[in-house]
């Protein structure tokens, strides 16, 4: 194997956990997935996680505390690099569990733990969308709503490591949607896979898939069009506040929803611009990530190993 270097990037979401096998050029050797087992307390769960790390790179000899593994970047919701804490995951029922420690005792080897959002946004910019962009935030829609802010080519955390939490920005509304977190009219109550199919069944009377949206959307059915415009209006209602706060070049929209496409992101970027400071109007770019569909905390992960060893 010679000099080469590997890492795990690893993602834990609300519900299924990725896998990404990595050497230090950003190749994605081996990826799997397994379903987040919230059933069992984190620190068997993780335990779990190491174990299918291993079977999945057999081939390579990789083994617990192997020297040619620099290490695990793993993200997690509120996830904190600083205390190595989830201090709290609504969606994954955690509490004050030590993510980081865990994964050292079963790996082995050096570990950071990150909001999967912002280790996302270090994906993108170390590998997709994002590198050819200084500032940028980067939205992850899925089982919830993420952001993670890149500000003059780096990270941005916050004082304590849960700053930019993009997701729980207020939302005006005339509905009164409560959040996972137990807010109320957050970004993600209605712009998580969850709100948007409460959102299509309020619009319906039916149970879509997000899936079955996208294919009507652009078969170009009525309904699907309406439920569009509504969800594009309400994601363009809290990029508003996260411009005028930031002003970055572009919004970055990953997780599973994104897969709706570039014609959803043109609604959005529309809305924006209706919405936005008259200073910001046409500036800020709507588009896809690249790494960040799927895998973007998995190379996020990856990426902030990389990083912190050579620091």
């Amino acid at each position: 194997m010679g000099d080469v270097h590997y890492a795990f990037g690893i993602d834990i979401g609300g519900t299924n956990t990725k896998i990404g096998f990595f050497d230090q050029n950003g190749t994605l050797l081996a990826f799997h997935h397994i379903p987040t087992d919230k059933n069992i307390p984190a620190n068997l769960f993780v335990e779990k996680i190491a174990q299918e790390s291993f079977a999945l790179v057999s081939s390579y000899g990789i083994k617990k505390g192997d020297h040619r593994l620099n290490g695990v970047g793993a993200g997690a919701p509120m996830a904190n690099f600083y205390t190595g804490v989830v201090s709290e995951a609504p969606n994954l029922g955690w509490k004050n569990v030590p993510l980081k420690n865990l994964f050292t005792e079963h790996f082995g080897v050096p570990s950071v733990i990150e909001n999967d959002a912002n280790l996302a946004a270090v994906g993108e910019k170390r590998w997709g969308a994002g590198k050819n962009l200084s500032d940028f935030i980067l939205i992850t829609l899925g089982t919830g709503v993420g952001a993670g802010l890149i500000m003059r080519n780096k990270l941005y955390r916050g004082h304590d490591g849960l700053g930019a939490e993009g997701g729980h920005v207020l939302i005006p509304h005339e509905k009164k949607r409560l959040c996972s977190c137990g807010g109320m009219n957050h970004l993600e109550s209605f712009l998580s896979a969850k709100g948007i199919k409460q959102t299509i069944h309020e619009l319906t009377g039916e149970d879509w898939t997000i899936e079955k949206l996208g294919t009507l959307y652009h078969e170009g059915n009525q309904r699907a069009k309406t439920i569009i415009n509504t969800i594009s209006e309400e994601l363009a209602t809290g990029l508003t506040s996260m411009a005028v706060m930031f002003g970055p070049e572009a919004f970055v929209i990953g997780g599973g929803v994104s897969k709706l496409g570039d014609s959803f992101n043109t609604v959005i970027e529309e809305k924006l611009n209706q919405l936005v400071h008259f200073s910001l109007k046409g500036k800020i770019k709507v588009i896809s990530a690249t790494v960040s569909s799927d895998k973007g905390a998995v190379f996020g992960g990856a990426a902030l190993i990389f990083e912190e060893l050579k620091k």
